[in-house]
């Protein structure tokens, strides 16, 4: 199960850097999942909190925000693939857009291809450095 691995990482991050802004308490967690990124979010949440339990994120809130896949054009276009070229059912969307090597461009109608959706980025840490009176 790489979501484990993937949430030993995020933990490692967000202990990281927590420590070294004299957290007492890790708040929320917020994680950009690129839609192609072959990950299950809930899993990585399920996974994190496993991790974190005794540590100054237990109690933290895990937030995954999806990116959708974006493309380039020759003509110069950039801009997120029109997923209803597809469908709507995540699973199948995900392992299309792995092997489609392009998509229409909405600006020339010419093949634009794939430069992004694979990323997994923590967006924001919300921490607490003093004890609330």
């Amino acid at each position: 199960m790489h979501e484990y691995s993937i949430a030993c990482e995020i933990f490692e991050q967000v202990m990281e850097t927590a420590k070294a802004h004299g957290a007492l308490e890790v708040r929320h967690i917020i994680l950009e999942m690129g839609r192609l990124a072959h990950t299950n979010p809930e899993q990585i949440s399920f996974c994190f909190k496993a991790i974190a339990e005794g540590s100054i994120a237990e109690n933290a809130e895990f937030i995954v925000e999806k990116i959708p896949p974006s493309m380039e054009c020759e003509c110069g276009y950039t801009g997120t693939v029109d997923e209803t070229q597809i469908g709507k059912n995540d699973e199948l969307l995900s392992e299309l857009l792995e092997y489609i090597a392009a998509f229409e461009c909405p600006v020339c109608g010419k093949n634009a291809r794939i430069i992004g959706g694979r990323e997994l980025i923590v967006k924001s840490i919300e921490i607490e450095t003093e004890v609330e009176k």
